[in-house]
C-alpha cells in the first residue's frame, strides 16, 4: 500500500489573488494535464462505522484517480493506492508517442470503490478488473482474476463478501478469504447487462436490473483509422424501433434459480429504482412507460416476484423523471419525489392505502433525497431560496420544517454518514473549483463551518485571475416567460466598453452556481480564456431546464428546436439592451442538443449571429436515441413535429457564418447527419466550415484532450474572425 499525506492550504481561495498583470492561462494549458484547477473528488463512501470516509482523488491534477481515506475526528487524508501512471518514451514514431500520449491522458484510475460491510477493508474497481485494499498493510490485491469489466459494487451488510456486476454476469466473492474463487450467481449471454444490485437488508440476496439490448437493431459505422476501411457493428435504435427490454430479478447469494419479478407493463417499459424494505421481504420498483408519460411504482414479495401497484401517476405532457422512491425507517410508507403539482417535491405515500401526503411545498424543486435514519429525517437537496443553487436539507420524520444543512451559496453533494452524526459534501460554486468537505450533521448547529479535506487547484492556480459569474432574468420576447442566465463578464470588465459576446454552451440547465455552470462538459476553461480575451459569456436555461416548474420543463414538449431557440434569441434582445455589447457582435455555440439549438438558431433567425459552431449537432431527430421520445414521442404520428425540429427544412435561411465540429465515432449523434446537412447547404450554395475529429466520439470536448485542445483552438479562431472588433460581416 502507498500512503502518502497531504496538507490542506488555507480553505479560502482568493479570486483577488489575481494579481494585476497576472495572465489567464493558454488554451493549451488549460487542456493538458494536470489541470490548473486539479481534479474533482468523486465517489465518496462511508465506513460502517462511520469512523472513516473513503472517496476518488488524484492529488496531482491528473485524470487518474486513487482511493483516498480520511478520519472524521481529524488528521489530513491519506492516499491508499497507487494508480500505475502510463510511462509515455520518445519513439521514432511519432504517432506511436501520439497515441501513448493520449492513452495516458484517458486513464481515469479507479472508477468504483466500496466498504465491505464489516469495515475491515475497501474493495475498487480499475480498467474493469477488481481488488481489495486494506489500511495498514503493504498493496491492493487482485480478487477476481478471471471475470472482465467488473463494475456495480454492493457490500454485503455486516460481512466480508461484496457482490458486483461483470461483462458477464453476477457475482460474490469473499474478501477475508481470498484463496476461494468468486461465485457466479447469475451468467448472462452477450449483449445483455446487469446494474443497480441492491443487497437485501438481512445480507441474504441481492436484487438487480437486467437491460437485454437484443432487440435492438445492428447498424454499422464506418472506420477509417484502421490499416483498411471498415465497418463496425454496434447496436442503436431510431426513434420507433425496438430499444432494451427489461427484468428485476432476486437471487440468493447462496445461488440458485432467480426470481423474476411481476413488474407489470411492456418488457422496454422503464425501471427508475430498486429499494429493499427495512425487513428484508419486500422490493420496491419504481417504473414508467417508454415516454414517462404513466409511473407506477410496485412493492413485490421478493420471495414469489408477485406483488400489488401501491403509487401511480399520469401526466400526458410529462417530459422529464427526475424521480425517487425509498421506504420510511419503519417500512410502513415510501417516499417519493414527485412532480404531481407544481415541482418536484417530496411525497409520502402510506402503503395501508391513506392519502398521500406533501412533505415539501413552494416555488422551488428538490432535486435529490435520501433517507437518513439515524439522522432523523429525509436529506434533500434543493433549490430553495435561488434558483441557480443547490443546497442540503433535513427533513425530519415528523415535521415540515426543513433544517439548513449546508446552505452555503453553490452547488452540494450532501451524504450522511452512517450513523447520522457527519455529512460529506462536495460543493463548488461560480468562483472554487469543487471539493470534498466534511461537517457534523447537528440540528443544535446545523451551520457549523465545514471541515475542507481535498486541496485540488494547482499552485498557479491563485496566480490566475478567473471570471466569476452572476445571474440576470429577462423575458421572453414572445410571451412574456421568465428566462434565468448565467452571464460571465471579461476580466476588467469596463461598462461603458461594447463587448462581443457569445452564448453557449447552449443546453438545457446551464445556469448553475456550480464551478464552470454545467458539469457535463469541461467549458469551464474554455469560458474562462474567451472571458479573459475580451467576451461577454451567458448560459440561458431554456425551456426544459429544472428548477422553475412543471410548465416551464414541459414548454419544451414535441418541440425541439422551437421554442428553445426563441428562448436563445431573447437572450439576444437581453445583451444588446444592456449596452456594453455589441447587437452585432453575438455569438452562439453549443454540442449534441447544443448542436441542434446553435444550428436552428442561425437558420430561423439569419442575421441575428454574427457566427455559431454546433458541435455533433442532433440535426436529425429521426436518428436520435430513443429517450428522446420523452419530449417528441414516436415518429409515427408525429411527423410534423419532427420534421419542423429538423434543420434540413431551413437550409436556405443560411446567411451567417457556420462552424461544425464532429466526432466521425460518434454514435449518439451519426457523423452522417452532419454530411448530410452540409450536403443540403452546398446545394443551396451555402458557405459553411467542417472541423473533422476522426478519433473522436461523441464527448469530443472531454474524451481526449489532444483533440479537445484542437477543436477549441478551431472554435476560438472562428469567434475571433467574426466577432472581434476589426470583424466585417
Amino acid at each position: 500500500m502507498t500512503s502518502k499525506k497531504v496538507a490542506l492550504l488555507p480553505v479560502a481561495l482568493c479570486m483577488a489573488a489575481a494579481a494585476l498583470g497576472a495572465e489567464t492561462p493558454s488554451l493549451e494549458r488549460l487542456y493538458t494535464l494536470p489541470w490548473v484547477v486539479g481534479t474533482t473528488p468523486e465517489h465518496p463512501v462511508w465506513s460502517p462505522d462511520s469512523r472513516h470516509l473513503a472517496f476518488l482523488w488524484a492529488d496531482d491534477g491528473g485524470n487518474a484517480r486513487d482511493v483516498w481515506w480520511v478520519d472524521v475526528a481529524g488528521g489530513t487524508p491519506e492516499r491508499l493506492t497507487q494508480t500505475p501512471k502510463p510511462v509515455v518514451t520518445a519513439t521514432e514514431d511519432p504517432q506511436a508517442a501520439h497515441v501513448a500520449a493520449a492513452h495516458a491522458e484517458r486513464d481515469r484510475g479507479v472508477r468504483d470503490v466500496a466498504f465491505t460491510g464489516d469495515g475491515k477493508r475497501l474493495v475498487y474497481t480499475r480498467a474493469g478488473q477488481l481488488y481489495g485494499v486494506t489500511p495498514g498493510q503493504p498493496a491492493s490485491q487482485r480478487l477476481d482474476d478471471v471475470s472482465p469489466g467488473v463494475h456495480d459494487l454492493a457490500p454485503v451488510p455486516r460481512s466480508s463478501r461484496v457482490v458486483y456486476a461483470t461483462g458477464e454476469g453476477l457475482s460474490v466473492i469473499d474478501t477475508a478469504d481470498t484463496a476461494k474463487p468468486a461465485r457466479r450467481l447469475y451468467a448472462v449471454p452477450d449483449d445483455v447487462s446487469i446494474d443497480t444490485l441492491r443487497v437485501a437488508p438481512d445480507g441474504t440476496r441481492v436484487a438487480f436490473l437486467e437491460t437485454d439490448a437484443r432487440p435492438v437493431p445492428i447498424r454499422q459505422l464506418p472506420d477509417y483509422l484502421a490499416e483498411e476501411t471498415r465497418s463496425v457493428a454496434i447496436r442503436r435504435a431510431f426513434p420507433g424501433e425496438p430499444s432494451e427490454h427489461y427484468r428485476v430479478g432476486v437471487v440468493s447469494l447462496e445461488g440458485g434459480a432467480i426470481v423474476w419479478m411481476d413488474l407489470e407493463g411492456a418488457p422496454h417499459d422503464l425501471v427508475f429504482g430498486l429499494a429493499w424494505s427495512p425487513d428484508g421481504q419486500r422490493l420496491l420498483v419504481d417504473r414508467s412507460d417508454l415516454y414517462i408519460k404513466h409511473r407506477w411504482i410496485r412493492l413485490l414479495d421478493a420471495t414469489t416476484g408477485h406483488g400489488r401497484t401501491v403509487y401511480e401517476e399520469t401526466d400526458p405532457h410529462n417530459v422529464t423523471a427526475e424521480w425517487w422512491a425509498d421506504f420510511a425507517p419503519d417500512g410502513q410508507s415510501l417516499y417519493v419525489v414527485s412532480d404531481r403539482t407544481n415541482d418536484y417535491h417530496l411525497w409520502q405515500v402510506p402503503l395501508d392505502g391513506g392519502p398521500v401526503r406533501a412533505r415539501t411545498a413552494g416555488d422551488w424543486a428538490v432535486f435529490d433525497a435520501r433517507v437518513a435514519p439515524h439522522a432523523g429525517g429525509v436529506i434533500v437537496t434543493a433549490n430553495r431560496g435561488r434558483p441557480e443553487n443547490r443546497l442540503a436539507f433535513l427533513l425530519p420524520f415528523k415535521s415540515d420544517e426543513l433544517t439548513p444543512l449546508a446552505i452555503e451559496a453553490g452547488h452540494h453533494e450532501p451524504l450522511p454518514s452512517p450513523d447520522g452524526r457527519w455529512l460529506a459534501d462536495i460543493a463548488s460554486d461560480d468562483g472554487t473549483p469543487p471539493e470534498l468537505y466534511l461537517r457534523p450533521l447537528t440540528l443544535r448547529a446545523p451551520a457549523s463551518a465545514p471541515r475542507r479535506i481535498t486541496q485540488s487547484p494547482a499552485p498557479d492556480y491563485l496566480h490566475h485571475p478567473w471570471a466569476v459569474a452572476r445571474y440576470v432574468e429577462f423575458p421572453n420576447v414572445h410571451d412574456g416567460t421568465v428566462l434565468h442566465a448565467r452571464l460571465t463578464l471579461p476580466v476588467g470588465f469596463d461598462p461603458k466598453r461594447p463587448y462581443p459576446a457569445i452564448i453557449g454552451s447552449v443546453y438545457s440547465n446551464t445556469a448553475h452556481n456550480r464551478w464552470g455552470g454545467r458539469v457535463y462538459h469541461p467549458t469551464w476553461a474554455l469560458d474562462q480564456y474567451l472571458a479573459a480575451h475580451g467576451y461577454v459569456i451567458m448560459n440561458v436555461d431554456i425551456s426544459g431546464s429544472s428548477g422553475y416548474g412543471k410548465a416551464f420543463r414541459q414548454r419544451i414538449r414535441e418541440d425541439y428546436g422551437g421554442v428553445d431557440v426563441e428562448d436563445l434569441f431573447s437572450a439576444t434582445r437581453y445583451l444588446s439592451s444592456t449596452g456594453y455589447v455589441d447587437p452585432k457582435r453575438i455569438g452562439i455555440w453549443g454540442s449534441s442538443y447544443g448542436g441542434l439549438l446553435t444550428t436552428m438558431s442561425l437558420l430561423k433567425h439569419p442575421g441575428v449571429y454574427a457566427a455559431g459552431v454546433a458541435g455533433a449537432p442532433a440535426t436529425s431527430l429521426f436518428h436520435a436515441e430513443t429517450g428522446e421520445m420523452r419530449t417528441m414521442m414516436q415518429p409515427e404520428g408525429h411527423l410534423a413535429q419532427y420534421r419542423a425540429s429538423s434543420p434540413f427544412l431551413y437550409s436556405e435561411n443560411l446567411k451567417d457564418p457556420l462552424l461544425f465540429i464532429h466526432g466521425m465515432r460518434d454514435d449518439t449523434v451519426l457523423f452522417k447527419d452532419t454530411l448530410t446537412l452540409a450536403e443540403r447547404l452546398i446545394l443551396a450554395d451555402k458557405d459553411f466550415e467542417i472541423a473533422v475529429l476522426p478519433d473522436a466520439p461523441h464527448g469530443w470536448d472531454n474524451e481526449e484532450l489532444a483533440q479537445t485542445r484542437y477543436a477549441f483552438r478551431r472554435l476560438v479562431a472562428f469567434f475571433d474572425r467574426y466577432l472581434k472588433p476589426e470583424a466585417t460581416r
